[in-house]
């Protein structure tokens, strides 16, 4: 009977523990994981939040670059975590929905080993031509397209923009060679080495606003505020070729909702502040101002979307 009763107490006492522990999180610094290099869209993004967390958490926010398969190790090294508050990952549209699509093997469910938090930003795809190839429109590119060959670039092989050329190519009934390139391909297209690219806007704004390339159409719902003249695929007949490259923060699955709940709050505030604005709209930038339960639908509609078009276009691991 003793042993019960201190059974007992220590039950009681865990009980009431793991409730203080959420609320005097975090005590010590915390790590986000860029599954990416250094430079890049995910590690720009961290790096503009984490310094924001920090201040308002009162503890280190740091980033750690994890790099390797397409940001699957980082990703893979997030899921395998305590649920304690101090490991998370700068999930994106990579590792998080085309990979696991192309993938069944890569190490991790990206709807069940995560807790999907809240929504950082999204970097529009656009489809650019050199301007060797003279044309000016996405018209005047399909009806190319059946007379000559061409090749167009993308992050590289199962990548979101190549997942989005595959589609275009079906809708429109061409054929467009792919092909696999650093930087989406952008100097051998200014060389006429590559005919087009499907990349996203942060990568090719600059050499569209120098006029270097010529931008045929962009991926987002609505044409983007700082490329009004290009139009978007939907409008242009192709309702269902679309896709963001979306980054969002993650934990492990299990994360105490009273932690989850703190740091979806307080993004989507540093979201809506005049300095954050400020980086989103000079970077060409969007953001959603989501719920936990609204990110993580969010999450599995994206991967919903991605799966099929994965197999479609054979590009599925098996």
């Amino acid at each position: 009977m003793p042993f019960l009763l201190r059974l007992a107490a220590l039950l009681c006492i865990a009980a009431l523990a793991a409730p203080a522990q959420a609320q005097d999180w975090p005590v010590r610094p915390v790590k986000i994981v860029v599954p990416f290099s250094a430079g890049g869209s995910s590690d720009q993004l961290a790096r503009l939040l984490a310094p924001e967390l920090s201040a308002t958490f009162k503890q280190q926010f740091i980033i750690e670059n994890r790099t390797g398969s397409a940001g699957a190790v980082g990703s893979a090294q997030v899921a395998r975590a305590e649920p304690d508050g101090y490991t998370f990952v700068n999930a994106g549209s990579g590792p998080h929905l085309t990979g696991p699509a192309i993938n069944p093997n890569i190490g991790y469910d990206p709807l069940k080993d995560f807790t999907h938090i809240a929504m950082e930003a999204a970097d529009s795809f656009v489809f650019v031509a050199g301007t060797a190839l003279g044309v000016k429109t996405l018209t005047d590119l399909v009806a190319l397209a059946r007379t000559k060959h061409l090749t167009s670039a993308s992050p590289g092989p199962g990548s979101l923009g190549q997942l989005i050329l595959e589609r275009f190519k079906r809708r429109a009934g061409v054929d467009i060679q792919h092909v696999p390139a650093a930087n989406s391909g952008m100097n051998e297209i200014v060389g006429n080495h590559i005919s087009l690219t499907m990349t996203t806007l942060l990568t090719t704004g600059e050499m569209i606003r120098a006029g270097k390339v010529v931008p045929l159409a962009v991926t987002s719902a609505e044409r983007h505020p700082a490329y009004p003249d290009v139009p978007t695929f939907a409008e242009l007949g192709y309702p269902d070729t679309r896709g963001d490259t979306w980054f969002w923060l993650a934990g492990p699955k299990n994360l105490p909702a009273e932690i989850v709940g703190r740091l979806n709050a307080e993004i989507r505030r540093i979201n809506r502040t005049p300095k954050m604005r400020a980086h989103f709209d000079k970077l060409a930038l969007s953001t959603r101002d989501l719920d936990p339960a609204a990110v993580a639908k969010f999450v599995a509609d994206e991967y919903a979307f991605w799966a099929p078009l994965a197999r479609e276009v054979g590009l599925a691991v098996q």
